[in-house]
């Protein structure tokens, strides 16, 4: 029996304590497997060949019996002894790497290559930040978007990804001119369906008179918007009566009738729109009448009477047909002689006068009686030869 003494290779101390436990006699120690950790610091041996672990150092031992090294975790000592290392570091089992936080593939980086990545997935986010990739962030696979969210813009996208499409006007405030005419013509730039157009500030709207084109047709106030009606101009005479039109984007009262170079004589107008009624006429009544030193009627009567009217009578209408004399009353039966139902159509009793005669009478009159032609302005009586020197016709 060789009995040359034993020299001890230093054992872990997990491997001491198997040995104290589990070994008697003759036994031989064999690997002892531990898990990660559970050695007392780097891998260490006896170096006293005492079979104790009694340091933190490199092994200085000699390896004599079965037992192998680095059971627990990868040997970081020195093997001095004669025999090769022939341990391995079981604690670890490799498997392929996933998401966890762990180094699963034992290689010493958790979570390397990207475990569970790079696949096509949802982010929930609305638009264009929907589309996204997988990626192993923090032991967890999370989706992350392809496109971040940018700046809102007009196409119709939500482009800030906050669920609303072109809001905020992008694009838009700015004035411009719609192309269009009249009042359509101002407008302001608007995001719309995806693009910038120009919207007019004022819609087309009925015509109104304020010089400006309001129905956007292309023609100022045309139709002459609020015109029309009868107006007065404030002028005299025939300047007075006006219609209202639609003049320079303001409603003005235009005269109808233009003011007469001359004064018409005898028309009971003031033609020339100065404020007098046929002035300039020289104390002439027109078509055969003739003015009387007798006091007018009331009701404006023209102071005209016929050629063959007495001194003190007159006529009293401002047509030139209609003839009174002095019995005014008991001829047109009305004091104030517009009735013109006397005018050339009655013959009515009454004192004959005695001026001058008409040689043209179509009607010859009864004794002491004078007649209304309805052809002429004379008045005669039966004995209208002695007056005017001449016969009537029979």
């Amino acid at each position: 029996m060789d009995r040359r003494p034993l020299r001890l290779r230093a054992l872990p101390l997990h491997a001491v304590l198997l040995l104290s436990v589990g070994c008697a006699g003759g036994d031989s120690v064999t690997s002892a497997t531990f898990g990660p950790g559970n050695t007392l610091g780097p891998a260490t041996t006896d170096t006293e060949s005492t079979g104790q672990v009694t340091t933190f150092e490199p092994d200085t031992g000699m390896m004599t019996g079965g037992a192998t090294e680095d059971t627990g975790r990868p040997d970081t000592g020195t093997d001095t002894g004669p025999d090769p290392d022939t341990g391995s570091d079981t604690g670890c089992a490799p498997e392929p790497e996933v998401c966890d936080g762990m180094d699963n593939d034992c290689n010493g980086m958790v979570d390397d290559g990207n475990p569970g990545g790079g696949e096509d997935c949802d982010t929930g986010l609305p638009s264009v930040c929907a589309a996204g990739q997988t990626a192993c962030e923090g032991g967890s696979v999370v989706c992350n978007a392809i496109e971040m969210g940018t700046p809102e813009v007009c196409d119709n996208v939500d482009n800030d990804c906050n669920g609303m499409v072109d809001d905020g006007n992008p694009g838009g405030g700015a004035a411009c001119n719609t192309g269009m005419p009249g009042v359509c013509a101002v407008g302001t730039n608007a995001c719309q369906g995806g693009s910038v157009v120009c919207v007019p500030n004022e819609t087309a709207s009925a015509e109104t008179c304020d010089g400006e084109d309001d129905d956007c047709n292309g023609v100022v106030d045309n139709g002459n918007p609020g015109g029309g009606g009868a107006c007065v101009t404030g002028q005299p005479g025939i300047c007075s009566a006006g219609t209202n039109t639609c003049t320079g984007g303001s409603i003005v009262c235009q005269q109808n009738t233009m003011a007469a170079p001359d004064e018409v004589c005898g028309n009971g107008l003031d033609d020339d729109c100065n404020g007098s009624v046929d002035d300039g006429c020289g104390g002439m009544c027109p078509f055969g009448l003739c003015e009387s030193p007798g006091m007018p009627q009331t009701l404006g009567c023209d102071p005209c009477v016929d050629q063959v009217c007495a001194a003190d009578a007159f006529c009293c209408s401002n047509q030139w047909d209609s003839i009174c004399v002095g019995e005014v009353e008991s001829v047109c039966m009305r004091a104030d002689c517009i009735d013109p139902a006397c005018a050339h159509l009655v013959c009515v009793e009454g004192a004959a006068l005695a001026m001058a005669c008409h040689p043209c009478v179509t009607t010859v009159c009864g004794s002491d009686a004078f007649c209304c032609s309805n052809t002429w302005d004379s008045i005669c009586v039966d004995e209208v030869g002695s007056l005017c020197m001449l016969a009537c016709p029979p």
